[in-house]
């Protein structure tokens, strides 16, 4: 593949002499980019191998194939212009999204430059190398995602509509490149780039748990004749809206209207990509280049700023649930890492959302409409499912805590004079407990009461303690790692169903105990204090953990 995309980028060498360039320069850099494309896995799909793969694109490409065959089926089910509307829609979006989160440290980053500002190369080389590697990227994905519509486009339309519908797919592309360079310089205008990096990570989380939300909720809540009956009716909004430029333009050739609107289409589909990429080269490329180069290499855990009041809330905090000495520090470091370390938030906040995504799930099992069944909601006891659902976060959060990219730094650990390592394991799951599954229960018990009343508060006790004991089987049943000690390469599949089937297990048959015990009066807060007396003996165990059962 390498070696066809280079020969294709020969082919153009005249176009980068115009630019003034230095083609050699240009295709070594590329060429090496291009091998750690094959390498680097990319946000939007990790594998877990525990060898490095040098076919990690070809996956890429594979699954957005599979999406791709998703887009098509819109075409057999939807008008013209609505089906055209969400299939250019989908493209644009997942180029956008690529760009933001496959593409956000490579745009950033600054690294290559010790590497390559030594050599003989000048600026504009170097930036039409990373602008040309982007777009060879981005051509590659397009084509994998789009096949299979343009395919469909060429059965069902004719081989004229499949030509126009390749332009409008290029169209689209540029579309799309220059909004996200736009939306980048201007928050870059107005925030460090620390920030940036901090809005670049949340947006990554909002899109896992939007994607994960659109594959699970969609689907329930359209059914096949709703969506044959959809019409689209052009709003004075719509002159604003890419897609629509570009469905409205195919079906001006389609169905042979030249209104107005259509004409209007036509030109701002035409008009729109080209003067951004103009506009993108001549203006926001040299502007970019000049925020770029005030960016500094940071590690990819961000050295936030702690202020006294901050650091008193930790204190206090850590001297509440945590014992002093080993314990309680190993608690505030890793307290503060999970509200720092950017991959680690990729990794485990989606699971906030995936939570609220599952419940919802949970509810439109049945045939009734959301409306109808958010009226009897109190009158059931799916409260109880909010209450186990929230476990989900830490029990992700407790499986990746381990794997950090600077694992070698975990020496201290056995340097210390250390007598129990189950103090660091019981000072990490209070954090992980405290951090992310307190705040979540907290916002669950909120909601439970106003829909329920007081009457779940006991429930609301129990379940917290029991969701706590969870926790603690898991932890005392698993291998037991010290945090941020095992390198990601050796994160492998085997064991992955096991380890979620039990979890699974272990956390079904606390919720079906407390669904029998609601049946009986007092017996949910007959049960509370057993179970507190439960969780100090299995914490006591946890805590006791020896040096000789710490895998490394």
């Amino acid at each position: 593949m390498k070696k066809l995309i280079l020969w294709i980028l020969d082919r153009f060498q005249w176009l980068f002499t115009l630019l003034k360039t230095d083609y050699e320069q240009l295709r070594a850099i590329v060429s090496v980019k291009l091998t750690m494309d094959n390498r680097r896995q990319s946000v939007s799909y990790r594998r877990k191998d525990k060898k490095e793969t040098s076919y990690a694109f070809f996956w890429v490409l594979f699954m957005y194939s599979m999406f791709g065959i998703f887009v098509a089926s819109i075409l057999f089910t939807l008008s013209f212009l609505v089906a055209m509307t969400l299939v250019f829609s989908c493209i644009m979006v997942t180029i956008a999204m690529t760009v933001i989160t496959d593409f956000s440290s490579i745009l950033l980053d600054t690294s290559e430059n010790t590497i390559l500002l030594p050599r003989p190369i000048d600026g504009r080389t170097m930036f039409v190398a990373r602008i040309t590697h982007i777009c060879i990227y981005l051509s590659q994905l397009t084509f994998a995602f789009s096949i299979f519509p343009a395919i469909v486009v060429y059965i069902k339309f004719g081989g004229i509509m499949f030509f126009l519908f390749a332009i409008a797919i290029v169209l689209s592309v540029l579309t799309s490149l220059f909004i996200t360079n736009a939306v980048y310089l201007l928050i870059m205008q107005f925030s460090s780039e620390e920030k940036l990096k901090n809005i670049i990570n949340y947006f990554q989380i909002v899109m896992a748990i939007v994607i994960m939300g659109g594959y699970q909720l969609l689907p329930r809540m359209m059914s096949r004749s709703d969506l044959q009956n959809t019409e689209f009716k052009i709003k004075w909004w719509s002159f604003f809206v890419p897609p629509i430029w570009m469905a409205g333009a195919l079906e001006s050739f389609q169905k042979r209207l030249m209104d107005n609107v259509h004409l209007a289409f036509t030109v701002l589909a035409l008009v729109v990509p080209i003067a951004g990429l103009f506009v993108t080269s001549r203006y926001l490329t040299p502007l970019f280049n000049r925020k770029l180069g005030v960016i500094a290499t940071d590690p990819q855990t961000s050295l936030e700023k702690n202020d006294g009041s901050r650091k008193k809330l930790l204190d206090g905090l850590a001297s509440i649930v945590t014992r002093k000495g080993v314990e309680s520090g190993a608690f505030k470091t890793i307290y503060k890492i999970l509200g720092r370390d950017r991959k680690l938030k990729l990794k485990i906040y989606p699971a906030l959302g995936y939570t609220v995504i599952f419940f919802i799930v949970f509810m439109l099992r049945g045939h009734e409409d959301i409306s109808t069944t958010w009226h009897n909601l109190p009158h059931g006891k799916y409260y109880l499912a909010m209450i186990y659902f929230s476990y989900f976060i830490v029990q992700i959060a407790f499986a990746e805590i381990v794997y950090s990219d600077e694992f070698k730094a975990s020496w201290i650990y056995y340097s210390a004079p250390i007598d129990k390592p189950g103090e660091i394991l019981s000072g990490m799951l209070k954090a992980i407990f405290t951090k992310l599954f307190v705040p979540v229960y907290a916002a669950v018990s909120v909601l439970i009461v106003f829909l329920w009343g007081a009457s779940a508060i006991d429930d609301l006790l129990l379940g917290f303690i029991n969701n706590f004991i969870t926790l603690l089987c898991m932890a005392l049943i698993g291998t037991k790692y010290l945090p941020l000690s095992m390198s990601p390469s050796v994160r492998g599949q085997s064991g992955n169903f096991v380890r979620a089937f039990l979890s699974m297990l272990i956390m079904l048959i606390p919720g079906l105990l407390h669904w029998a015990l609601t049946n009986v009066s007092y017996a949910v807060l007959i049960c509370i204090p057993i179970q507190v007396m439960i969780a100090f003996f299995l914490l006591r165990w946890y805590q006791a953990t020896a040096w000789e059962v710490i895998r490394s």
